[in-house]
């Protein structure tokens, strides 16, 4: 029993190493150099240009449901399409008119537009 609550005990404190801040001020780490991603994506209009993978940060509006998860928004430059996994939303319920902020990356397609991959999602008020 000893044993079993030292093992519980190290995994529960190894946890929060694992753990990063991602938010607005975080560190922009990473390669910087020839061949290096450019910076994230913050205009639905950059989504059609942008790198297979490129972080993405957009705010406005998810106007309608395509198909399954896709779904169209829209900021003041365009629209794009969103790949959105239902457990994204939560509890949260968007309508056209709802402000939202979406993180994600973009996925690039070789027979379709490049869309954004959803990771989460934040409702602005």
């Amino acid at each position: 029993m000893r044993y079993l609550a030292a093992l519980l005990l190290s995994l529960m404190l190894a946890l929060p190493a694992y753990a990063g801040f991602t938010g607005p001020s975080a560190s922009s780490g990473g390669f910087k150099g020839p061949g290096a991603r450019p910076g994230s994506v913050t205009q639905a209009a950059q989504v059609a240009n942008a790198a297979d993978d490129t972080p993405a940060v957009l705010e406005g509006h998810i106007i309608e449901r395509l198909r399954g998860e896709h779904y169209m928004f829209q900021d003041d430059s365009g629209k794009v399409v969103l790949d959105i996994d239902d457990k994204v939303f939560g509890n949260n319920t968007v309508t056209p008119e709802t402000r939202v902020r979406v993180h994600g990356e973009v996925d690039t397609h070789r027979q379709r537009p490049n869309d954004v991959d959803v990771r989460w999602l934040e409702i602005i008020k």
